[in-house]
């Protein structure tokens, strides 16, 4: 099927289509709740594959065999309808695994015997509330486990790892030329991965940066160019969702890597190196299981000391008998990295891409300066304290000595403010470099650039043990919020599947030109169009080249790689839903989330609330969406705002009073607005024969039924202590944060990250508030200042300077 975004091959029709877009005349919205109707028919094509049927299963089969697919392309229609039947086969395998009982010895009936309602519904929601943790504790180690896995087969692959000679060398083809792509890596039906390392890669190439970076580290460039094989996936899923392989793909993963086809098979010991002796040791997953005949007296309960538990604490079972635990991991990790940095001039994580474009930074440094200089900070850095680093673990260790992030970030901190040191590795040889027009500075001083660098660097350690730019486990339970209301919106069923398919992608489409028309500004997708957006990014090369492309064509004038946010915290996503809804009923005088669950009712109250020929247009749209938008009583199925990188703020103890006010003050104002608008509108929709649905929303897990205030928080039912990093739905602040920034390397913080289309990174969701903010909040003319309250877990902690890591 021809391409969806042919259309912009050059900027002249790209500019064309632009301008075609933002006159072309409102068209419904489809009732994506009703598969009755079809209100956005699909072009009759000759390549048009057979429409979808809930008639029964050999007509679903005949569809998905039916589809075009391939690699290296935007996002079309059989492209997102593959990507819907992984993700109904990733759910398939969450809700196999979770209520496997028994699995690695956690057995349903710790939660006691089954009650009935003559129990009393307290009772009963209580031992349910048990039944969905004792489940979900299942679903983290195999997630913990899986992630594991992925390493495993990332490191088989074959690669050419990146070097700082190579990012030196102009037209590298390692590093210059390495988003160009090369030809498809060779995927068949035989050298597939297991479902649940599929599901951590997934969960990978969604952080298209950090994707990026580590893939041109290890130098996997046919792998980053061709991305997801959906051919050989849709293939390999059956009609019932079911993950299957053929024996010699089988036995080929079991060969390269040395672990079992099943992730369940795997042994119930991780082999770990000691930070400290350097031997091989076996440590427990997990310490939680129990027989199921067990008769004892002693509960471990489901935190756990194994390596897959929340309170991971082990010994090193050879003489040393170091203490290990999840704090000295990421130290022993950037002390590796260090050492590679200095052995084999590997660069260090987050010295690779420009913080500002997320692209190979390829600009020429004048002559007799250090090429790339700003960029690549942390690996002269690196090199200069790897004497220190060297001797922060050592055999006998107690648990009191064992060092922690925070005595790297002392280190890192302490080097940047002694000025010999700095000069030692910074200047060695006293060039003068130009700080702004007319201003030579010594190449010495420490420029913004290079102290972003250096928080990157270090957010990509922060509470992350693993390999990668982010943690992969806790990533993949965030998108999993995304997958299970895909999974219960469940177009894939409906007959007018793929006319919604084409509607999304429109709608992607527009979203993305609104992204390179408000360079300043986070833009959030709603479940809809964050499909469109997912499948694009898991064909890596073309992604990159549309974000590139378009960018560059743009008003900014400068190509850059827009970043999808992991984490955003709560408060932030939802003030910058209400802009993006208001700029694009501006534009196309549509409804932008086409639901009608309380929290959209609302949203769309605040941002059509001006003027009396904006109001009248805007409530001409919202009247016609709830004409063709049928009741539903689950409001989980509906497609309003994507909220899978949701996360709440975990105020510290050392946030000053200040920060700590304004931020409790702002949440404060943006509920109180958020309920008068909803009033506003109910008290609208009634006088006009129509009742809004109540603010009780209900989300069953596991289930158990777990209220939320609404489709824009995070998750209440994911608990701490029982996931083997922390809790995926929550982001710690202030200055005693795990994630606080290292002494010296906090400067300005007006490096565009590009998460979420808007300025992503430190200015996006900066982790602190500064001495002006308190004066600054209140005064945003319909949010009450909270869109300056974003916390970004500190500088590189999780959405932090990482900008989506």
């Amino acid at each position: 099927m021809p391409s969806f975004f042919k259309r912009f091959k050059d900027k002249e029709k790209e500019a064309q289509a632009e301008k075609a877009a933002v006159e072309r005349p409102a068209t419904p919205p489809p009732a994506y709740g009703d598969a009755s109707q079809d209100l956005s028919p699909v072009p009759d094509l000759d390549d048009t594959p057979p429409p979808f049927s809930v008639s029964g299963t050999r007509d679903i089969t005949a569809a998905f065999a039916s589809l075009k697919l391939s690699t290296q392309n935007n996002p079309d229609v059989d492209s997102c309808l593959a990507h819907l039947k992984l993700l109904h086969a990733i759910q398939t395998l969450k809700e196999e695994i979770g209520y496997t009982d028994g699995l690695w010895d956690i057995w349903d009936h710790r939660a006691g015997p089954k009650l009935d309602d003559a129990a009393g519904s307290s009772a009963v929601s209580d031992q349910l509330h048990i039944l969905s943790i004792i489940r979900e504790k299942r679903w983290a180690l195999y997630l913990a486990r899986a992630v594991d896995r992925y390493e495993a087969w990332w490191t088989s692959l074959p690669n050419d790892s990146l070097t700082e000679l190579d990012m030196e060398t102009k037209g590298s083809p390692k590093y210059e030329k390495f988003p160009e792509g090369s030809v498809d890596f060779p995927w068949t039906q035989d050298n597939l991965p297991p479902i649940d390392v599929l599901m951590i890669w997934h969960t990978h190439m969604l952080n298209p940066r950090v994707f990026l970076e580590d893939a041109m580290r290890r130098g996997l460039k046919a792998f980053w160019t061709t991305g997801m094989p959906w051919a050989q996936v849709n293939i390999a899923i059956d009609n019932s969702f079911n993950y299957t392989a053929t024996d010699e793909c089988k036995a080929k993963w079991e060969r390269t890597t040395g672990r079992a086809w099943l992730n369940q098979d795997d042994p119930k010991f991780k082999s770990l190196e000691c930070p400290a002796c350097h031997s091989i040791i076996e440590l427990p997953w997990t310490t939680c299981g129990l027989p199921e005949l067990y008769k004892g007296v002693a509960r471990p309960g489901l935190h756990g000391n194994g390596f897959g538990d929340g309170e991971f604490s082990q010994f090193c079972t050879e003489e040393c008998g170091v203490p290990i635990d999840k704090q000295i991991l990421p130290v022993a990790r950037f002390i590796r990295d260090a050492k590679l940095s200095v052995e084999d001039s590997i660069p260090m994580p987050g010295s690779v891409l420009d913080p500002k474009y997320g692209t190979p930074n390829c600009t020429q440094a004048p002559e007799g300066a250090y090429p790339l200089a700003e960029l690549s900070f942390p690996n002269r850095l690196a090199k200069a304290i790897y004497p220190q680093l060297r001797e922060l673990i050592k055999p006998g260790m107690t648990k009191s000595q064992l060092p922690t992030m925070k005595d790297v970030a002392n280190i890192v901190g302490s080097t940047i403010k002694d000025e010999e040191k700095l000069k030692s590795f910074q200047n060695p040889n006293n060039v003068k470099i130009e700080a702004r027009p007319g201003k030579m500075i010594p190449r010495e001083a420490i420029q913004d650039t290079e102290r972003y660098q250096c928080r990157k660097m270090m957010g990509q350690y922060w509470q992350n043990p693993s390999m990668f730019g982010l943690d992969l486990a806790a990533g993949a339970i965030r998108q999993g919020v995304f997958i299970d209301k895909m999974y219960k919106i469940d177009w894939l069923h409906s007959p007018s599947a793929r006319s919604t398919m084409t509607r999304l992608l429109q709608k992607y489409d527009r979203f993305f030109m609104i992204m390179l028309t408000t360079p300043g500004h986070m833009i959030v997708p709603t479940l809809d169009v964050d499909l469109a957006w997912h499948t694009h990014q898991l064909a890596p090369r073309a992604y990159y080249k549309y974000s590139t492309s378009r960018t560059a064509a743009s008003q900014t004038q400068q190509a850059k790689f827009i970043d999808h946010n992991d984490k955003v915290e709560e408060g932030v996503l939802g003030d910058a839903f209400v802009f993006t809804c208001r700029k694009y009923m501006n534009l196309f005088n549509e409804v932008y989330s086409e639901c009608t669950c309380w929290f959209c009712e609302a949203v769309r109250d605040l941002h059509s609330s001006a003027g009396f020929a904006k109001r009248s247009k805007a409530q001409k749209a919202i009247d016609e969406l709830h004409r063709v938008t049928p009741p539903l009583t689950d409001k989980s199925t509906m497609p309003h705002m994507s909220t899978h990188n949701a996360v709440s703020a975990v105020e510290q103890e050392a946030v000053h009073w200040r920060n700590r006010s304004v931020r409790q003050h702002s949440r404060h104002v943006w509920n109180f607005r958020l309920n008068e608008a909803y009033t506003r509108a109910a008290a609208r929709a009634k006088r006009r024969g129509i009742t809004l649905p109540p603010k009780e929303v209900y989300y069953n897990h596991w289930g158990k039924d777990y209220y939320m205030l609404g489709p824009h928080v995070a998750p209440s039912y994911l608990k701490s202590g029982i996931y083997y990093a922390d809790n995926p739905g929550r982001m710690p602040m202030g200055k005693e944060a795990w994630a606080q920034c290292a002494e010296g390397s906090c400067g300005n913080n007006d490096i565009a990250a590009g998460g979420c289309g808007g300025p992503g990174g430190c200015t996006q969701a900066p982790g602190y508030v500064d001495g002006n903010l308190a004066a600054k909040a209140g005064n945003d003319k319909w949010l009450g200042g909270h869109a300056m309250t974003g916390a970004g877990g500190g500088c590189g902690g999780g959405g932090g300077c990482g900008g989506g890591s």
